[in-house]
């Protein structure tokens, strides 16, 4: 049996609300039923990906640290819009978890190889 392709497209600031951590946490599950989970950081979601963040500042999880615990989930393909960073100048170093930069074409194609696609 083929295993589905999911794509999570994180397009929201991370303590804007819980969506972040809540989307996040649905991506870790998604890892357990050893689906092939990709994850895409675009718009202001980037943004969950700078290093240094404090979420119980907000009464939130941090989530740099769910982040960088997805490895432990089998979640390993991460993207994050280059457009995106550029637009909110953030550069590969300011990352807490590696992501691999992806132009416009590049996402279009990661977007057209998934079987589902989550918005969060």
């Amino acid at each position: 049996m083929r295993r589905k392709r999911i794509l999570f497209l994180l397009t929201r600031a991370p303590y804007a609300s819980a969506r972040a951590v809540e989307t996040l946490e649905s991506v870790q599950v998604a890892g357990v039923f050893e689906q092939e989970v990709s994850v895409l950081f675009k718009g202001a979601g980037v943004y969950q990906l700078l290093e240094g963040q404090e979420g119980s500042a907000v009464g939130q999880r941090t989530v740099g640290k769910i982040l960088s615990a997805l490895p432990e989930y089998d979640v390993e393909r991460i993207f994050v819009c280059g457009p995106s960073m550029q637009r909110f100048g953030i550069e590969e170093a300011d990352l807490c978890v590696a992501a691999q930069r992806l132009d416009q074409a590049e996402q279009r194609d990661l977007l057209a190889g998934q079987d589902a696609v989550v918005t969060g």
